[in-house]
């Protein structure tokens, strides 16, 4: 009898341990802690392959966009930053059905963007700064500066460009310059953190919309403090992607109705004290169709965005 009671007790002491551990798990705060006047990087590629159909004729892109970027952290007041952004390095290439691989690089030896060439834009835009406001919590709350990264990209121009040609190029990149654009798009590597405090296995939604594939999206996504390994923090993300409701947008001069569901995953690691991207892999997987004047096309895209900070 009495070993039978001393075998319960250890076996409650065991469970009392167990209970106590799970109760009192480190909850920890992710945000950022930046201080002023430190220098951070960050190098992004983003591999799109997608897959077009139309009167049964199947139409491939491949797109890859990589981009070098430095942020200086100007200033630092109460949950607020900002930071002097600059382009170190841009690069684009694609492989386009009929044109084969198109490649542009702000390297470029060239001196004038032309038609053919826009690589000189690019250049035109490298170490010029713009301002991005961003609060501990990753939000991105304003962009300021980005009209003067237009305006270096519209003086690089070779005078012999075609107007109509110089407009088009122009109102491309302003699209993709713009305010609404980058933020969206810093929001993507910068809006995961809870609004609380989280321990390892915790779970919080994540909701925003950013650009993909030059379409808007939707995210509803589910973020996961997988583990906490000394100063390296790893989320897993995982969830579904939309465009907005009845979305749609100006292509090739016609008004596109864009349909496209889809999935998001990845990984992110964080600095524990600083709340920088270390490294993140995000992969979306989405399909659907576009309409312009009453004729479908199914689509199908896969999007790899990939990121390390320094």
């Amino acid at each position: 009898m009495r070993y039978y009671i001393l075998k319960i007790s250890a076996l409650s002491l065991i469970l009392m341990q167990v209970l106590f551990s799970c109760g009192n798990k480190e909850k920890i705060t992710l945000e950022y802690n930046l201080k002023q006047g430190e220098t951070l990087k960050q190098n992004m590629v983003m591999n799109m392959d997608m897959v077009q159909k139309m009167m049964d004729q199947e139409m491939k892109i491949s797109l890859t966009m990589s981009m070098k970027m430095a942020f200086d952290v100007k200033e630092s007041q109460g949950n607020d930053y900002t930071l002097d952004v600059k382009f170190k390095e841009l690069k684009t290439e694609m492989g386009i059905p009929g044109m084969g691989n198109v490649s542009f690089d702000s390297n470029t030896p060239d001196e004038l963007a032309t038609s053919e060439n826009i690589g000189p834009m690019y250049k035109a835009v490298i170490d010029k700064p713009f301002e991005v406001v961003m609060d501990k919590a990753g939000k991105t709350k304003s962009v300021k500066g980005l009209e003067k990264l237009v305006e270096a990209m519209t003086n690089s121009f070779d005078e012999n460009v075609p107007e109509d040609a110089r407009q088009q190029l122009i109102a491309q990149m302003g699209s993709q310059f713009s305010e609404e654009a980058f933020k969206s798009q810093f929001g993507q590597y910068t809006g995961y953190f809870p609004d609380k405090p989280v321990g390892i296995g915790d779970s919080w939604n994540v909701k925003m919309t950013t650009m993909a594939s030059n379409f808007a999206i939707n995210l509803d996504l589910k973020s996961t403090l997988k583990s906490i390994d000394g100063n390296e923090v790893s989320l897993d993300i995982d969830g579904t992607v939309s465009t907005p409701e009845g979305y749609e947008q100006e292509m090739n001069g016609m008004k596109a109705k864009i349909t496209l569901n889809g999935t998001q995953k990845g990984t992110f690691k964080l600095n524990r004290d600083t709340g920088w991207v270390i490294s993140s892999d995000l992969t979306m997987n989405f399909n659907g169709e576009i309409e312009v004047m009453g004729m479908k096309a199914p689509v199908y895209v896969v999007s790899k965005l990939t990121v390390t900070g320094e």
